[in-house]
């Protein structure tokens, strides 16, 4: 006796398992397609890495090619790091750079080499033209320059504090000297020059403290000191100051949290402190409501928007080791520090509780000393006691680094280069020119 509903459900049964073979086996060969996918997309990534210093443009495809096969952490990362440090340029006119700084728009540099004069390198220029400032004085110490590069703030150690007019280039002029009873530490600006915080060790001071004066530049020749402020510590690792003048930060050597001034009424400053602990170097945004600390295990993100109660939104470490040095573009949504060890990262802080790694800066040596960025962060500068200013031009680093590649309209491989280079296992991928920005690739 037959039995339809029987068969019926054996071949549907049959149905089942065939379908389910097929798709296991479907499984296991995208799962064979990816991996072999991801493992050329690394190889490619690590040979962009290999061609850096031989084969600028190669790097660069290779890298993209690497992370159009496959996005992920390594080759979008490897990709970053090959178009951020394509841009540096060393400024090898002196031997060594202990401070550094930058023009707002990023049209000339300053670099201090310790105990020397002040060189200046005009990079609109081919090659960064490089002369030094005759400020008529035998040894500088610490220097700081306003954003439009027209007023110098310089110490010459035990002597006093000079502020030098340069408005011609050429021939700076000696706008008023400030005596100072001490070894000075840290001179910082606001943007416009109008707002000068000197720090020194106060020779006269039994308690070995450091003093910080608060001072109107408003009349270059003729600058009032508003406020004297008293740091109990032996020494400042940093000082750092709002564009607008308006809150200022002290990095002590101590241990103990850093100082905030509320300077919105120079002659009355008010004080409060962030965190509980000590940091390594500042970077104040714009405004001065958030602040960047390097700190000896990375860097941390602070909202100081109610200054009785200041947030710590974010912590970047893992790479870093002593961050005696931090710098923030004009809008405080780029940051580049960078390590006693040589280590610099640039970020992203457009969400600051998020923030965004977007290259790590080749230095080359083994400790920098100082960092700085153009308003725009379109070019940032290092300094090292063991080499002179490096200059990186940032203009096409972003978030997304394929991107920033097909912006610069590097889009088709040719398919000798892609066959050269993949060794013959990237045919499943291209019929032809590997197109970066908008081909579809064969699965």
């Amino acid at each position: 006796m037959d039995h339809p509903y029987a068969d019926r459900t054996r071949w549907f049964a049959l149905l089942v398992v065939f379908a389910v073979a097929v798709w296991g086996i479907s499984v296991v060969a995208g799962g064979r397609r990816d991996a072999e996918r991801a493992a050329l997309a690394r190889k490619l990534a690590l040979k962009g890495v290999e061609l850096r210093d031989v084969d600028a443009l190669g790097a660069r495809l290779l890298g993209a090619a690497a992370v159009r096969l496959n996005a992920d952490a390594q080759t979008r990362e490897a990709l970053a790091d090959t178009v951020a440090n394509e841009g540096r340029v060393d400024l090898n006119d002196v031997s060594r750079s202990d401070d550094v700084a930058i023009a707002s728009d990023g049209s000339f540099v300053l670099a201090l080499p310790f105990a020397e004069k002040v060189h200046r390198w005009d990079l609109r220029e081919e090659g960064g033209y490089e002369s030094v400032l005759d400020l008529k004085t035998s040894s500088v110490d610490r220097m700081a320059v306003s954003a439009d590069g027209r007023v110098v703030v310089a110490a010459d150690d035990y002597d006093g504090v000079t502020l030098w007019d340069l408005d011609r280039r050429t021939h700076p002029r000696k706008a008023a000297f400030l005596p100072l009873m001490g070894s000075s530490f840290e001179i910082v600006l606001s943007r416009d020059a109008t707002t000068a915080l000197i720090a020194y060790e106060d020779l006269d001071d039994e308690l070995e403290g450091v003093t910080v004066e608060v001072w109107d530049l408003g009349s270059l020749s003729r600058p009032a000191r508003r406020s004297t402020l008293k740091v109990p510590s032996g020494w400042l690792y940093d000082l750092a100051i709002s564009a607008d003048g308006r809150t200022a930060v002290a990095v002590r050597d101590d241990g103990r949290s850093p100082l905030v001034w509320d300077l919105t009424d120079p002659a009355h400053p008010a004080e409060s402190h962030v965190g509980d602990q000590g940091m390594e170097s500042a970077a104040l945004s714009p405004d001065g409501r958030r602040a960047v600390f390097g700190t000896g295990n990375g860097v941390e993100v602070w909202d100081l928007g109610d200054r009785a109660k200041p947030v710590r939104v974010a912590t970047m470490g893992g790479e870093f080791r002593d961050v005696f040095t931090v710098a923030m573009a004009r809008k405080g949504d780029l940051v580049l520090a960078a390590d006693y060890h040589g280590h610099a990262v640039l970020w992203d802080l457009s969400e600051p509780s998020r923030p965004v790694r977007l290259a790590t800066l080749r230095t080359g040596v083994r400790g920098v000393e100082e960092v700085a960025l153009s308003d725009d962060g379109r070019t940032a500068v290092m300094g090292s006691p063991e080499s002179g200013p490096r200059v990186w031009d940032l203009s096409y680093v972003e978030q997304d680094p394929l991107e920033s590649v097909c912006r610069r309209g590097d889009d088709v491989i040719s398919a000798e280069f892609w066959e050269l280079h993949t060794e013959g296992q990237g045919a499943a991928y291209t019929d032809g020119d590997f197109r970066l920005c908008d081909g579809v690739l064969t699965q």
